[in-house]
């Protein structure tokens, strides 16, 4: 981050009143019964048919709707965050921070003082891409919550229904769905560990084809 940016026009911080509002909308549904039942019988009748399998595979099943979900929320949120301004910032924080470590690593008090003065712009920049990358969060939740309260929250969901409530792992030949591990219960576990991973490869494809060419890809 050069010396020049002190003189630029101060960045407004980015308004944070729409995410407030998807958080609280969020906590609505978390605490309202009649909202996760609904919603799970919404993604229930339209999956459950295609990859219920009538409970007999229920590994297919966590792994088919976790793609689902990891599929649509991530391609959601490639197309909806500027991943170009997410690395240009990105580029600028780690500018700054260089320049910060090498300022303390020298003793160079006059140069440590002048960063000290940009750190409200460095938090400016900070807040705007946590905004940017929160903008999708509104779309993405609603498609993720249905099929987690389908599967695994919501009143009598699937591995509710499942006539034997274990699974065979490579480490635990009966490791039971029902049973929590803190708050989560082990289905929501297996349900992450199998879709997650996808999500990261597929994320990163989007970032890459998007950003092809660009010296800024490396910076994400």
């Amino acid at each position: 981050m050069s010396e020049e940016n002190n003189s630029e026009k101060e960045v407004q911080p980015p308004a944070m009143g729409g995410m407030l509002l998807t958080m609280l909308f969020m906590v609505y549904i978390l605490i309202n019964p009649e909202m996760r039942v609904g919603m799970g019988n919404f993604a229930a009748g339209i999956l459950e048919p295609q990859i219920g399998f009538e409970h007999e595979y229920p590994v297919l099943t966590f792994l088919f709707a976790g793609v689902l979900m990891i599929s649509l929320t991530t391609i959601i949120r490639h197309m909806l965050i500027d991943w170009e301004k997410v690395a240009e910032i990105q580029a600028k924080m780690a500018a700054y921070n260089k320049e910060m470590s090498e300022a303390r690593r020298s003793g160079n008090n006059a140069r440590l003082n002048k960063l000290m003065t940009m750190q409200p712009q460095v938090m400016v920049l900070q807040s705007e891409m946590m905004s940017n990358q929160m903008r999708p969060m509104m779309f993405t939740m609603l498609i993720a919550m249905p099929i987690i309260f389908w599967l695994c929250f919501g009143e009598n969901n699937f591995v509710d229904r499942m006539d034997l409530k274990v699974m065979s792992l490579p480490w635990e030949p009966n490791y039971s769905l029902t049973d929590r591990l803190w708050i989560l219960p082990h289905s929501i576990l297996v349900y992450s560990a199998l879709s997650l991973p996808f999500g990261q490869i597929l994320m990163r494809m989007l970032k890459l084809s998007s950003l092809r060419g660009s010296k800024k890809v490396n910076q994400i």
